[in-house]
């Protein structure tokens, strides 16, 4: 009996939150009609579907027949079927959006062959309708990335308490509800984003070697090319830490170090910082060299480029901070979001994300051992919006508003400040119970918001 007891101690946060990420999910996705989620469900959709039968899609080509067949039929959240009548003749593909040529071209398979098989099997055991075999594979992506989450507050020091606060808090979000309760590419972008921050820490504290965060860092871009912002973070924090040992150490002519720092190489921390950068682009040219041989056309028009001015970049510093979390989608032609919770109800979580990183920032002492992480979240979360928008410009020459859901691989980064500079049980005991009561509303509205 006291083992259990000493078990249960020791695992009584995580469990709680892999329980509030299969309640919260497992809700929503069951309310859901067949109508696709506007996030790209529908490109995604017809990837798992064509996957088996010839692994990727291809640039240029066109959507399958049930894939046309679930927008002409189900259509799209909130916007009802399009294209053409359900059940007719779908051979104009061009009356459909994108004029029916897939924008998912751009993913490499990996995603999609594990969600195919993971949803597959859920279908076949449950015998559940197969798109929401395939939704539900969410539910295991928020709850390992739960997992992770604990994990990486664990090797930071941040109360349990606290972890739990914000880890409720990431559950009962907006973000969580458009990516962990349909079919999308962003649900395994703050697992790896972890894994890479936990691998430069290791690094850093000389408890692993580096060429972990080279390997989670080709993972990550090969996943989804917009992770490339979890491994400037954490090349970043480790260029941050070299810099700050070095000045202390060299500059100063001190040769003492911090207990938590363990010096392999002079040069140790921003080589591989250098090298998860080099890898990831190498993995992601690849891909890019793969992808143009196997194109059967031009890239889909999605009609939703603007100018890239220096209002709007500057206007991007202001994107993923307060946004990620409280991501949700407008609907086009009116000021209202596809996911109708108050927006009142969610906004504590700006709040929340806002406070954590200017709060840590604002406190950090010089020689803090928290230091190098802080500046580099902080940094981060002002400046990779603009930097990705800058490089998309240059890259592809167009430019778009970047959704606020492309921070997901920082946003682990951005709750961990908060999370270390909550000083006061009070504060801790304001935001648990909010996340209780935000996941409560969430799920007790699924019925009316997520059909």
């Amino acid at each position: 009996m006291l083992r259990v007891t000493t078990i249960v101690r020791r695992i009584w946060v995580p469990l709680l939150l892999i329980v509030a990420s299969f309640a919260m999910s497992w809700t929503v996705t069951a309310n859901h009609s067949d109508a696709m989620s506007p996030v790209d469900e529908w490109v995604y959709v017809d990837y798992l579907e064509k996957v088996p039968e010839q692994g990727i899609v291809h640039q240029g080509e066109e959507i399958g027949e049930e894939a046309l067949d679930r927008m002409a039929c189900d259509g799209v959240k909130p916007y009802g079927p399009m294209g053409a009548p359900c059940g007719g003749d779908y051979d104009q593909v061009e009356n459909f959006p994108f004029a029916g040529i897939t924008s998912a071209d751009a993913y490499t398979p990996i995603y999609f062959a594990v969600t195919r098989v993971v949803g597959d099997a859920i279908h076949t055991v449950t015998g559940i309708d197969q798109l929401d075999g395939w939704r539900l594979t969410g539910s295991l992506w928020l709850a390992g990335t739960m997992i992770l989450f604990y994990w990486l507050f664990r090797l930071w020091s941040v109360p349990k308490l606290t972890t739990l606060a914000l880890g409720l808090a990431v559950v009962g979000s907006p973000f969580a509800w458009w990516t962990f309760t349909y079919v999308s590419t962003d649900a395994p972008s703050m697992a790896v984003s972890i894994l890479m921050l936990v691998a430069a820490m290791k690094l850093v504290r000389g408890q692993w070697s580096g060429w972990w965060l080279v390997v989670f860092s080709a993972l990550a871009v090969l996943i989804k090319i917009t992770n490339i912002l979890g491994v400037c973070l954490a090349a970043l924090y480790l260029l941050i830490t070299w810099i700050t040992e070095w000045k202390r150490t060299n500059w100063t002519g001190i040769r003492t170090r911090r207990p938590d720092f363990v010096e392999k190489s002079s040069w140790a921390l921003p080589g591989f910082g250098i090298a998860a950068l080099l890898g990831a682009g190498i993995v992601e040219g690849l891909w890019l060299v793969i992808r143009s041989l196997q194109s059967t056309g031009d890239v889909a028009e999605q009609g939703v480029s603007i100018p890239l001015t220096k209002i709007e970049l500057i206007s991007q510093v202001a994107n993923f901070l307060p946004g990620t979390l409280t991501s949700n989608v407008n609907i086009s032609g009116s000021t209202s979001f596809a996911y109708a919770i108050p927006s009142f109800i969610v906004a504590p979580l700006s709040w929340i994300c806002i406070a954590g990183v200017i709060g840590a920032f604002w406190s950090a002492r010089k020689n803090d051992a928290q230091s190098s992480m802080v500046v580099s979240v902080a940094l981060a979360s002002f400046f990779f919006a603009p930097m990705l928008a800058l490089v998309l410009y240059i890259a592809t020459g167009s430019y778009f508003p970047l959704p606020p859901r492309y921070g997901a691989s920082i946003l682990a980064g951005i709750l961990l400040l908060a999370g270390i500079s909550i000083r006061n049980r009070w504060a801790t005991w304001i935001i648990l119970g909010y996340s209780v009561v935000l996941i409560g509303i969430v799920m007790a509205t699924a019925p009316t918001y997520a059909p």
